[in-house]
């Protein structure tokens, strides 16, 4: 009979213990998880750096503060001013994010670069090149394939800067006495500023490659397009000037094609204009190494008997062969009769 009641008792003290443990830990379970990549303040997508856009920032009311009672004092005390309205919720976020840009108007009137002084169309402060943006812009680029009574070539550079590959071909630039236009990325210019300037001081182009390089949402939509476009021409202008205008852009992967017509039009009606390339030294067709030798050998199968080369690089990360292989290519096209100048709309 002693064993019977001692075995409900162990059962009932067991009971309890659970209870007690399930209690202490059930009220710390969610149910959801967080993942670590949303503290990041930008990371990389497809080799480019990225901020995350349009995430919802949390907010906080704003704390009341009673208006302090007037102090005394002889002078006479001016009437008090109606208290003022509180404002509106503020965001955690003490600044905004860099080179943002309010959301763009594509009225022709409002074009930051719009022309409408004829006087203004050889501003020397251009460099020489003609001060114009949107379709007049555009057919100036158009005819940069085709010169009648001499050959010219633009050497250009895509998706930078990366401060150790952009740097050296600046260095050599400089050693060759050659000016070329930087199609670079928003994101990564506002990273690497300083060799945006670096780029603007010693008298190379600066275009616009859109801000984040990123096929499926500019792609999307022509308005992300010009969105982006607008946004990175803000970078630029907090680097180099807000009374500069940046109006040259490249599509990234080219705007080759019918799919791309609503997008080349609402290119140009915002007031921007856009140039490809016809002729490539290859350091982007595929991942494997390509040598120097290799991206020399692709200029000269491209480049054909063109009066107006266009001339397609990269100042990318992993570009080193770009940065050994650019004396020669400079000094084969010098050999071909080529003078190098700068594509129109870059200064």
């Amino acid at each position: 009979m002693k064993r019977k009641t001692k075995r409900p008792a162990r059962v009932v003290s067991k009971f309890v213990l659970i209870l007690m443990i399930l209690n202490l830990t059930l009220p710390f379970y969610g149910g959801a998880t967080t993942s670590a990549l949303e503290t990041l303040g930008h990371h990389y997508l497809n080799g480019y750096i990225y901020r995350p856009q349009n995430t919802p920032e949390p907010t906080r009311q704003p704390e009341a503060h009673p208006a302090p009672p007037p102090s005394p004092s002889p002078s006479p005390t001016p009437s008090p001013s109606p208290s003022p309205k509180p404002s509106p919720t503020p965001e955690l976020t003490p600044t905004p994010e860099p080179g943002s840009t309010p959301e763009p108007g594509i009225e022709p009137s409002d074009s930051p670069g719009a022309i409408t002084d004829p006087s203004q169309e050889d501003d020397p402060n251009q460099g020489g090149l003609p001060a114009v943006t949107g379709m007049d812009l555009q057919k100036l680029l158009d005819a940069a394939y085709r010169n009648d009574d001499r050959k010219v070539a633009y050497l250009t550079f895509d998706d930078g800067p990366a401060p150790h590959i952009t740097n050296a071909i600046l260095d050599i630039l400089r050693e060759e006495n050659v000016k070329a236009t930087f199609f670079s990325i928003g994101n990564l210019a506002e990273v690497f500023p300083d060799e945006i300037r670096r780029q603007y001081e010693e008298g190379h182009g600066i275009g616009n490659h859109t801000y984040t390089h990123k096929f499926r949402q500019i792609y999307a939509d022509p308005q992300n397009f010009v969105d982006e476009l607008i946004k990175t021409e803000g970078v630029y202008k907090s680097i180099l000037g807000e009374d500069k205008t940046f109006r040259l852009i490249r599509f990234p992967g080219g705007s080759f094609g019918d799919k791309l017509e609503p997008f080349r039009e609402a290119v140009n009606e915002a007031g921007f204009a856009y140039i490809d390339w016809n002729c490539v030294n290859g350091d982007a067709e595929t991942l494997d190494y390509q040598s120097p030798q290799k991206l020399l050998s692709r200029v000269k199968e491209t480049t054909g008997s063109k009066s107006g080369l266009i001339v397609l690089m990269h100042d990318a990360p992993g570009k080193e062969t770009t940065v050994e292989a650019l004396p020669s290519i400079i000094e084969y096209l010098r050999s071909k009769g080529y003078e190098f100048e700068l594509l129109p709309g870059s200064r």
